[in-house]
């Protein structure tokens, strides 16, 4: 009978520690996990407001653009500017296609792979204002 009694102790005893040993694991996996996810969660929030910077600002441009008496109109695509006019962009008249990019709120007009101009921009509401570093400025609306 007491050997009976020992056994059934032990058992129990045994059963006990495995018991908490499972439960630690368990915590231990589960936590794992909810550190993966949050790992993940973040680099998805990281990898969407990197890319939506570089996004952003050049879809700004994309479309057609003219100023107020329509004498000159620019019509933006993804790696181009089409300049067609007469007047003056800046102190500068452009007529023709050009490749164009931006940065730091400039944007650089190029043809054939020389360096063109570069003119200050800036957007209010659907108003494209383009300027030289001495003052003068271009308001173009969205067509």
């Amino acid at each position: 009978m007491f050997f009976y009694c020992f056994l059934i102790v032990f058992k129990a005893y045994l059963y006990k520690d495995r018991a908490i040993d499972i439960s630690i694991r368990r915590g231990i996996k589960m936590k794992k996990q909810k550190q993966f996810v949050l790992v993940i969660i973040m680099l998805v929030i990281l990898t969407t407001i990197s890319l939506s910077g570089c996004v952003d600002e050049k879809s700004k441009f994309i479309g057609t653009w003219r100023t107020a008496g329509g004498e000159t109109t620019i019509t933006f695509t993804s790696t181009t500017a089409t300049i067609v006019g007469t007047g003056p962009l800046g102190v500068t008249s452009l007529t023709g296609s050009f490749n164009y990019t931006i940065a730091n709120n400039k944007i650089t007009f190029s043809s054939g792979g020389t360096l063109g101009i570069t003119l200050n921009y800036s957007f209010s509401g659907s108003t494209l204002v383009i300027s030289n570093d001495a003052g003068n400025s271009v308001i173009f609306t969205k067509v």
